[in-house]
């Protein structure tokens, strides 16, 4: 059976590298024509950025499941106990931060969600739809993570010898 992280990071990288190309082709496109033809694309602008705004929330999710976040947690993973409260610790953040990303977030797309931008018309909602999702995705990540948490010995993948292991 064929690893999930290994098939999301295939996923990931299509998409991102789509998205990224996409934004740049438009982003070159907009350039070339404003100082060769003395023409804008409205709709350019708000596109390269909703482009953007969705490949930083799904970089920033891919990073959760993959455990590559930024941390300073190096002193947590040396004994059982550390590895534990660090891991409690950072499902708990995951299930706060996702919480209140996704909630406010709709929250705020309800207040402002149906307003048109101006270029394009399309609904403001564009650019708060992918953080509530990565929201709810977040809490979910941490809810799983939580219910995983377990005070054994280091997973594998650290490469951390277990001090307790003797």
């Amino acid at each position: 059976m064929p690893d999930i992280k290994a098939i999301l990071f295939k996923i990931e990288l299509g998409v991102l590298l789509v998205m990224g190309v996409a934004a740049t082709l438009i982003m070159f496109v907009n350039a070339l024509l404003r100082y060769a033809a003395n023409y804008s694309l409205e709709w350019g602008e708000e596109s390269i950025r909703i482009l953007f705004v969705s490949s930083m929330f799904i970089a920033i999710t891919m990073s959760f499941v993959r455990d590559e976040h930024i941390g300073f947690d190096e002193l947590l993973k040396v004994t059982r106990i550390g590895r534990f409260v660090r891991e409690v610790g950072y499902a708990v953040s995951l299930i706060v931060v996702g919480a209140i990303t996704g909630y406010y977030g709709f929250i705020y797309n309800g207040m402002v969600g149906d307003t048109p931008l101006p270029a394009t018309d399309l609904p403001t909602g564009m650019f708060l739809v992918p953080g509530v999702i990565a929201g709810a995705v977040w809490t979910v990540i941490g809810v799983l993570r939580l219910a995983c948490c377990r005070l054994g010995p280091p997973a594998a993948k650290d490469g951390l010898p277990d001090p307790a292991a003797g």
